[in-house]
């Protein structure tokens, strides 16, 4: 939602995954899941980037 207007935003789907058998700890992912992960990573815009209209 912005202002008056409703929008249908598409469902996030799983893209890339990473598993460890031993389980995971913050500096596991640090050191192991982003880094894996990231290249599949994408910038997030913000509503000014996505639309060239100023809200109703």
């Amino acid at each position: 939602m912005r202002n008056n207007e409703i929008f249908l935003i598409s469902q996030p789907r799983p893209i890339r995954s990473v598993h460890r058998s031993e389980g995971w700890s913050p500096q596991s992912v640090a050191s192991h899941a982003l880094p894996a992960l990231k290249a599949s990573f994408f910038s997030l815009d913000r509503s000014g980037d996505v639309f060239s209209w100023d809200p109703i």
